[in-house]
């Protein structure tokens, strides 16, 4: 078991290190810390990190009407994909999404082996079946999947997902998905994956919808005996979260609703400033998310997407290069910025376009 360097981290500290000062870089909502009714929160400080978690757990069981034995606690998604990965072994096949959340992929093959499964841009990022069959001929014990898909935010809706997991299960393999961002769908959000299937797994945290990644608190949603593992090797590895992040986790989880309501309005000031962009850059090609605060840019053929977004930092603008999920070729642009923040980050991705044309004259 040999990690490897995240390139999405290393991507993040370089546009910091080089002083980007627009973001087209933060996929996850702002934080509410200047809310007056986060301001107010009275959080006491404790060291019983079991009742802080059990509060939690209390808050999420009444959120996804499920009952609480079937709900692990983690530090952040990443870290209960990783603990779900540890059940299989080096000589375990897992199929992974593909275009998909870079850490996803890394963690499968640094654990066991992974293999690919395509999302079709052609097709909305569907999956592709045959290569799902082909992973249950391989052997594949599990499928790794996003929903909302990242780094598109293309939703995969019930049928679809349902399809995927009934055909995935009946060739003995076991489902995770990653829904860090369903939430944030802009309609009514799929169904969870642990509900569409008897051994399917929901990860999720409190990082995207609500803005707050600094808490490190996730969790993973399945059948109760993945979640007993889970819970295990959790307490052994690394014991309880933080008593004080559980709390304001829990808080979070409660006012759900108010976080969606207001991604949503912010998806609705920036999107109209996205699509009327796109009508005018004609160079470009780019689907509407179905939700989140992120699009999926796919540069004129031939123009590098790493050597792309290193012209658009020299500029103080910070985009996602498309490799880092497995899309080269394309840029990932998020807009939880304010809209003339957007705008300016665009016409500088607009205005990098003209430069590459003028160098091949």
């Amino acid at each position: 078991m040999r990690p490897s360097a995240d390139p999405l981290e290393e991507w993040a500290l370089r546009c910091r290190a080089m002083g980007a000062t627009i973001s087209l870089d933060s996929s996850g909502a702002p934080p509410p810390y200047g809310e007056r009714w986060w301001k107010d929160l009275d959080v006491q400080d404790s060291n019983d990190e079991a009742e802080g978690e059990e509060r939690l757990r209390d808050e999420l069981s009444s959120h996804y009407g499920v009952e609480r034995e079937r709900i692990a606690l983690t530090a952040g998604a990443q870290h209960a994909g990783f603990l779900f990965l540890l059940a299989f072994g080096a000589g375990d096949l897992v199929a992974v999404e593909s275009p998909t959340f870079m850490p996803i992929r890394q963690l499968s093959d640094m654990v066991c082996g992974a293999i690919t499964v395509r999302r079709d841009p052609d097709r909305d990022f569907l999956l592709h079946r045959d290569d799902l069959e082909g992973a249950s001929r391989r052997g594949a014990r599990a499928l790794l999947l996003t929903n909302l898909h990242n780094p598109s935010a293309a939703e995969m809706g019930d049928e679809e997902m349902g399809a995927a997991i009934e055909l995935a299960e009946r060739h003995g393999m076991q489902v995770l998905v990653d829904e860090v961002y369903r939430e944030m769908s802009y309609g009514m959000p799929p169904a969870p994956a642990f509900s569409l299937g008897g051994m399917s797994c929901s990860v999720s945290s409190v990082t995207k919808l609500n803005g707050l990644r600094g808490l490190r608190i996730g969790w993973l949603i399945g059948p109760e005996g993945t979640v007993e593992r889970i819970e295990q090797t959790r307490l052994l590895s690394s014991y309880r979260l933080p008593p004080r992040n559980l709390a304001l986790a829990a808080e979070a989880v409660r006012r759900q609703g108010w976080f969606r309501e207001r991604m949503l309005r912010k998806a609705s000031r920036n999107l109209p400033v996205l699509y009327e962009w796109l009508q005018t850059e004609e160079r470009v090609s780019c689907p509407m998310p179905d939700g989140s605060l992120m699009a999926l840019i796919q540069l004129p053929r031939g123009v590098d997407d790493l050597e792309f977004s290193e012209m658009l930092l020299e500029r103080g603008v910070a985009v996602g290069p498309g490799r880092f999920w497995g899309a080269p070729g394309h840029i990932r642009v998020t807009f939880s910025c304010p809209p003339r923040q957007l705008s300016e980050g665009l016409e500088a991705i607009s205005g990098t376009l003209d430069r590459l044309s003028r160098r091949t004259l």
